[in-house]
């Protein structure tokens, strides 16, 4: 992990909270296009927002490309420190439930099934629009939604 990001006091990634909405708005542009122009191209632009998420999913957003590119304009343009910070985890989690339904709409792609992976497209576009304009990320509301489950299960197998 790169030495710059702000990290909590147990060594965890905090981002700023304006680079998932910043990544959104690019995921967001790019899958609009890829719905567009479809074709090879639009399959292209899909297989790339793909590799954003595999990197971002894999590496951790201190890798992500997009990420790291809001962090080169935030510096270069001085937006001034974060308004808040999080946790990496809950939009990370996001980036997976990314890459796992760019994942459906490639296989559907590869296996004929065009619309299937153009619908796929679509739901990604739609949540990415979602967290873009109104911060709302879906992706991060399930990992927490599973955090509570399972402090909930931990709590019911303790020994009364």
């Amino acid at each position: 992990m790169r030495s710059d990001l702000a990290t909590d006091d147990q060594g965890r990634l905090l981002i700023d909270v304006r680079g998932p909405r910043f990544g959104a708005a690019i995921t967001a542009t790019l899958l609009a296009i890829a719905l567009v122009v479809q074709g090879p191209l639009g399959v292209g632009l899909v297989a790339w927002q793909w590799l954003m998420f595999a990197i971002a999913t894999l590496a951790g957003l201190a890798w992500s490309p997009y990420g790291n590119l809001f962090r080169a304009l935030k510096r270069r343009f001085d937006l001034g420190p974060p308004p808040a910070t999080e946790l990496e985890a809950a939009p990370r989690f996001a980036q997976a439930c990314g890459l796992a339904v760019a994942t459906v709409a490639l296989v559907a792609f590869a296996a004929g099934a065009a619309t299937v992976g153009w619908i796929a497209v679509a739901v990604v576009l739609a949540l990415s629009v979602l967290l873009a304009t109104t911060g709302l990320c879906v992706g991060c509301e399930l990992y927490l939604v599973g955090q509570r489950l399972r402090q909930g299960r931990r709590r019911a197998d303790e020994p009364a």
